[in-house]
């Protein structure tokens, strides 16, 4: 027998042994959430899908224009390698391009000063840069 199948087997045993959740059985829930609801007989599956959440946006750090992360390029860049080169953190060309090397001096400085050691020049760590 496939080993992925003899791990899966005890929440198999677990999901067939649990009643499914109708959304029929609770009608002051709010419509405005989505609920799937997986019954299983013996014959057939189903599985309905009900109104879908409102989609949110998703915070990604890397797209703040205020924030610097590896694949960063510019004068930003260039000043914040500047500032870690001249408290020793950073050994290498200024260049202005943020990669691996400026992370782990990025890394090195936050561990320093004590703050969280991301290798993410943000605003907390470029307020502790100048």
């Amino acid at each position: 027998m496939n080993w992925k199948v003899l791990a899966l087997l005890p929440a198999l045993t677990l999901a067939t042994a649990l009643p499914a959740f109708s959304l029929s059985n609770h009608k002051s829930q709010n419509p405005a959430t989505a609920t799937y609801v997986a019954q299983s007989t013996p014959q057939k599956k189903t599985i309905k899908k009900t109104n879908a959440v409102a989609k949110q946006k998703p915070r990604s750090v890397a797209k703040r224009s205020n924030v610097l992360t590896v694949g960063s390029r510019g004068e930003t860049v260039k000043t914040a390698q500047n500032s870690l080169k001249q408290q020793g953190f950073y050994t290498a060309n200024v260049d202005g391009v943020f990669d691996n090397r400026t992370r782990a001096a990025v890394i090195k400085f936050q561990k320093s000063k004590g703050l969280r050691a991301d290798g993410i020049i943000g605003r907390r760590t470029l307020a502790a840069l100048k």
